[in-house]
């Protein structure tokens, strides 16, 4: 499993920072709150929920509003049947039903395709929840003994396990729903399982201080606040990010021009033979090869990459002139040509054992050496707008290429 480190960790440290200090400060948020906040704080929540289920509707995201619908419940349940029943029910067996749903909706998630809400696909998901909470009103009304003692059954005798209402069976079924959510976030780096995997948590520990309703709803808008965290980031990534190099997008570099002052620079950089190299070798190691560019255009000095479109990126130099730019330019040239892209052999070994086994037919990897072709121009009082800025450096580029490639061509 190929773990993108970087992109992991950028997408969690906002939920993780998040969850940190609301643990941190457990203690104050269990103090009785001032009475404005008191009075609004039980409405907040649905609030929440429904700005969520309307971004998730526009955004086509049918997880997101399945988990949005099943805080709700929850929140609901615990008001209807837990901190001020209207029934003579027993509340500790709704709280292990309650708790329950959590790893059966999450699970079914990570199975489900994330396929549309309106569709045959998203009322499946409709219908399967509808179904539990059928099966979980009407025992309520009509208990079973035995569904309750497998719920709060004991098969492990630890002071740890005190610690918590949830039961044993829950406990283990809830690790085993975090692991898995887990597992996806690694495979993926999405911001998305991010937010789910981060509300598990901050919903698993509602349910934990269910006995202290405000903690419980401080918690559970916590869910909330999560996933609608993470679907407004993915938005915004779709919008000025690249999804292929992570790069910022077209888009993003008019916002970023549009803050400049009167002077900077700017540099188009273009792959060279990238059409004939994808023709060889295949679009899959084109991509790896935008990849690994991108990787080094990010550590361009005094600069902020884009990309522009294909196997075209814009450097943007706030504040330099052409000497400054041209100097950095020259050094990024440089760097790409002297480390080459490594093809690795269709015959190399996965493991040792093999490697052992087969160094006489392993063939060599290859070494394709990569160059990039860089047109710079730079902002003037006869290049006023940034349209006319970009324009003079696509006309280096072509200069550039003219040439020779592999070098920087400058254009006043």
């Amino acid at each position: 499993m190929n773990i993108d480190l970087r992109k992991l960790i950028s997408v969690t440290i906002l939920p993780t920072i998040l969850l940190l200090c609301s643990y941190i400060f457990i203690a104050q948020l269990a103090q009785p709150l001032p009475n404005a906040i008191h009075v609004i704080l039980p409405y907040l929540p649905f609030v929440i929920f429904i700005i969520g289920m309307v971004l998730s509707w526009i955004f086509h995201h049918s997880r997101e509003f399945n988990l949005f619908l099943l805080f709700a419940i929850i929140y609901i349940a615990l008001n209807k049947y837990i901190w001020t029943p209207e029934e003579k029910i027993d509340f500790q067996f709704a709280h292990l039903l309650l708790v329950s749903l959590i790893p059966i909706n999450y699970l079914l998630n990570c199975l489900l395709k994330d396929r549309g809400i309106l569709n045959r696909y998203g009322i499946r998901r409709f219908v399967i929840l509808a179904v539990q909470l059928y099966f979980i009103a009407w025992v309520l009304e009509n208990p079973i003994p035995q569904l309750k003692e497998v719920l709060s059954a004991v098969y492990f005798k630890h002071s740890i396990f005190k610690l918590t209402p949830l039961t044993q069976p829950l406990l283990i079924a809830l690790t085993i729903t975090c692991i898995v959510v887990f597992i996806q976030l690694l495979k993926t780096s999405s911001i998305l399982i991010a937010g789910i995997f981060s509300s598990l948590i901050a919903i698993i520990t509602a349910l934990h201080f269910y006995q202290e309703p405000q903690l419980a709803i401080i918690f559970t808008l916590l869910a909330g606040l999560l996933i609608l965290m993470s679907i407004t980031i993915n938005a915004y990534s779709l919008a000025y990010l690249d999804e292929l190099t992570n790069l910022p997008s077209r888009r993003a570099l008019t916002q970023s021009i549009s803050t400049l002052g009167k002077r900077y620079c700017i540099a188009m950089v273009d792959i060279d033979h990238f059409k004939k190299f994808n023709d060889k070798y295949g679009h899959d190691i084109g991509d790896q090869v935008l990849k690994k560019l991108s990787s080094q255009l990010r550590k361009v000095t005094g600069g902020k990459a884009f990309r522009y479109g294909g196997e075209e990126f814009t450097i943007l130099f706030p504040n330099k002139d052409l000497h400054e730019a041209s100097l950095f330019c020259n050094e990024l040239c440089r760097d790409v040509a002297d480390n080459p892209f490594v093809l690795r052999s269709k015959k190399r070994p996965k493991t040792k054992q093999q490697n052992s086994n087969q160094k006489h037919e392993q063939d060599e990897d290859k070494l394709l050496k990569i160059t990039i072709s860089i047109g710079l121009s730079e902002r003037t009082e006869n290049l006023i707008s940034s349209e006319a800025v970009i324009k003079q450096a696509d006309n280096a580029l072509y200069i550039a290429k003219k040439k020779g490639r592999n070098q920087v061509a400058v254009k006043v």
